[in-house]
């Protein structure tokens, strides 16, 4: 249970936002959305920049959290294993923050009305940093590494249908993927010393 910990924090922090959101009637509510810490999509933070940590735990509807609650399965137990729950909380927070930052810029350049939130940004991140430490550390077997490829691929598809931000997605799986990088790959694994 240990090795879960990170990623079950950030499934009860993702859920209890969800429930707020249904509670204050701001699912699929722009300005409700906003209200509770959104980034807006006219690229303007007005020195809100608490917003860049808000915007991550927040979902339009079931379907997106939904869909973030299944990549955060597949890929969080892994890094977690592999690297611990510290720096599965960096990369998941620094790429979701790196995430809200490249959308912001984004909008600087192409201001709309609406508003940008979830937690896609860490969580390819997440997906970066596994599949870097898949390839590094050779207990991960190949149908999981397979598989992450697939999923890659799969978000990577996904991040081109409309009203889905590619550029939230890029920057998370890059800023997630470098940290992973900095991870030394022949850590010993921490283990309980018998006395």
């Amino acid at each position: 249970m240990r090795t879960r910990l990170g990623s079950t924090a950030i499934l009860c922090v993702i859920a209890a936002v969800f429930v707020l959101e249904r509670v204050t009637g701001a699912v699929g509510n722009d300005a409700h959305l906003l209200g509770l810490g959104a980034l807006p999509d006219s690229g303007q933070l007005d020195h809100e920049y608490w917003r860049l940590i808000t915007f991550g735990f927040l979902h339009y509807n079931l379907t997106h959290v939904l869909l973030n609650t299944v990549l955060l399965l597949l890929v969080g137990p892994i890094v977690e294993r592999r690297a611990g729950t510290a720096w599965l909380l960096l990369i998941f927070l620094s790429a979701s923050v790196a995430s809200g930052a490249g959308i912001l810029f984004k909008h600087l350049l192409w201001p709309s009305q609406g508003a940008s939130i979830g937690a896609s940004g860490g969580l390819f991140g997440l997906l970066g940093a596994a599949l870097v430490l898949g390839y590094r550390l050779p207990s991960l077997s190949r149908v999981v590494r397979v598989g992450l490829i697939v999923v890659l691929v799969l978000g990577l598809t996904y991040s081109v249908f409309p009203g889905v931000s590619m550029v939230g997605h890029i920057v998370g799986l890059i800023v997630g993927t470098g940290i992973a990088l900095l991870i030394r790959a022949n850590a010993p694994t921490p283990s309980v010393a018998a006395a």
